[in-house]
């Protein structure tokens, strides 16, 4: 059994506790490194001293499936490890099986023999990701891949993709701490790109015209794809009724896709995986283009009967326009706010949980703490799952947006979640939730607590009980215990310090 689930539009865990998933991503890109970090105890250790009760691991079908049907045990034996650590430290880990550029040589993912390009050439960018819009040798790759082009053995790319998913799934379904399977890392159209996305960019330009002086179509894109001129081109989309409309310019074109072709492809996949494991979460992501906003039009996955798979999972991901470039910290908390509010909407259509798979990318900014905590504000708000892009190393405790990452939050409730909060600069935390009758603790987590005459703590109802579990050296779990047997009691708990 899982030790993770999904009831009533909300992960759950063994003990029917209310879950937030919060945690990190941990891809090795190396391929001389087969794609496994270097990661070891002490690494784990300090996710969970730092609260974190998630990992999204990174398999590569590079390392999976190295020639055509032929799988390859001692990759997945590596990952079996990192994966039981994983369990040794409470960590829930949910497989990504990732892909930058398509594949191998361009970026990571597909093994060489399923990157069908046909000779195109391959345009390397300034920005690695600006390489979905000029490479002809990445359009053909994916078009060779939505077409299931046959391989070299006549199998088609994506028969041969959903048999190695279920070939992965096989493997992991027994460990309870393995929740799910996060099909394909931000999947791209292909050279479809070429009819939808000029249509962004040309009321990019209305906009611009509008806003400011009018500029040259092409001097407007040109600076678009350029690291250091693009934040300063996109300050006239801080006004999110202009981003909306720029967004708004290719939802059809995307959502068209969406709801086609990358649909049946997760519900092909969603069904290898089916074949061997009946209960692991399908973790749904959106195309590539709605990191930054599009409203999605994926479709849930379906049993043979055509119901809906009860165990499945919108997986977003959320990037500001200026990720990737020299200005991270130019980050528009505007269009930040437009985009998770927009995976809201998708995520209430599909009536599934969210777990917002990747989001950050501050590496080493220096400058990134207040657009760092924006967005752990909006997740509060939403009450929604997250992982960090990505666990750099022990080292990411002393940089400024870190305490985004290591924040306070309820593990587990007893009941249902209504709503918490948590002061970076203070430690001031506080979260309300109706409990549902259970006998479990609420679990929650705080990362300056260990000391109690430096914090108060208040429970209501009044006279309600805790206790405090150190973990490292400040950091602690708070577990609250049921205040009756009884559904429907409302608790509050404020955390604050005495001085």
């Amino acid at each position: 059994m899982r030790t993770v689930q999904i009831q009533d539009g909300q992960f759950t865990d063994s003990a029917g506790r209310s879950v937030i998933l919060h945690g990190i991503n941990m891809v090795c890109k190396d391929q001389g490194r087969n794609y496994i970090g270097p990661w070891t105890r002490d690494d784990f250790a300090k996710l969970k001293e730092w609260g974190l009760n998630v990992i999204r691991l990174g398999i590569f079908w590079d390392g999976v499936e190295p020639h055509p049907g032929e799988y390859d045990d001692a990759y997945l034996d590596r990952n079996a490890e990192l994966i039981k650590l994983a369990a040794e430290y409470g960590i829930w880990v949910v497989l990504d099986m990732h892909q930058d550029l398509f594949g191998y040589p361009y970026g990571g993912g597909a093994p060489s023999w399923a990157v069908l390009t046909d000779g195109k050439p391959h345009v390397p960018t300034k920005i690695w990701s600006d390489a979905y819009l000029l490479s002809p040798a990445i359009w053909q790759a994916f078009d060779s891949f939505w077409q299931n082009r046959p391989a070299v053995d006549g199998l088609g790319l994506q028969d041969h993709y959903a048999r190695a998913w279920r070939y992965v799934a096989s493997r992991y379904r027994d460990y309870d701490h393995v929740i799910g399977y996060d099909i394909m890392n931000e999947p791209f159209i292909g050279s479809a790109v070429n009819q939808i996305q000029p249509l962004m960019y040309e009321q990019f330009h209305k906009e611009w015209g509008r806003a400011r002086e009018d500029m040259d179509f092409d001097e407007l894109f040109a600076a678009w794809l350029d690291p250091k001129r693009r934040p300063e081109r996109l300050e006239i989309l801080n006004d999110v009724g202009r981003y909306a409309r720029v967004i708004g310019a290719v939802t059809r074109g995307y959502g068209q896709f969406e709801c086609g072709i990358l649909s049946s492809f997760y519900q092909r996949v969603a069904e290898a995986i089916r074949s061997v494991d009946q209960d692991g979460i399908i973790f749904l992501e959106t195309n590539y283009f709605g990191n930054i906003g599009f409203l999605s039009n994926i479709q849930p996955v379906r049993d043979q009967r055509g119901t809906k798979d009860p165990s499945q999972a919108y997986a977003p991901h959320g990037y500001d326009l200026v990720t990737d470039t020299e200005s991270p910290e130019g980050a528009s908390p505007q269009r930040l706010r437009f985009i998770f509010q927009q995976h809201e909407l998708t995520r209430n259509r599909l009536q599934a949980p969210m777990f917002v798979g990747e989001w950050g990318a501050f590496y080493n900014s220096q400058q990134t703490k207040d657009i760092a905590l924006c967005i752990k504000d909006i997740f509060e708000q939403l009450l929604c799952g997250d992982a960090y892009w990505s666990y750099e190393g022990p080292h990411m405790a002393q940089l400024p947006f870190f305490p985004s990452i290591r924040r306070g939050y309820p593990m587990a409730v007893s009941g249902k979640i209504q709503h918490y909060y948590y002061d970076a600069d203070t430690g001031y935390f506080e979260c309300t939730w109706q409990e549902d009758g259970g006998n479990e603790s609420t679990t929650i987590y705080l990362p300056d607590c260990t000391n109690p005459r430096a914090w108060q703590i208040q429970l209501a109802p009044e006279g309600s009980s805790f206790s405090l579990e150190p973990l490292g050296e400040t950091a602690g779990y708070l577990h609250i215990p049921p205040w009756s047997p009884c559904c429907g009691t409302v608790r509050v708990l404020r955390v604050e310090g005495t001085d």
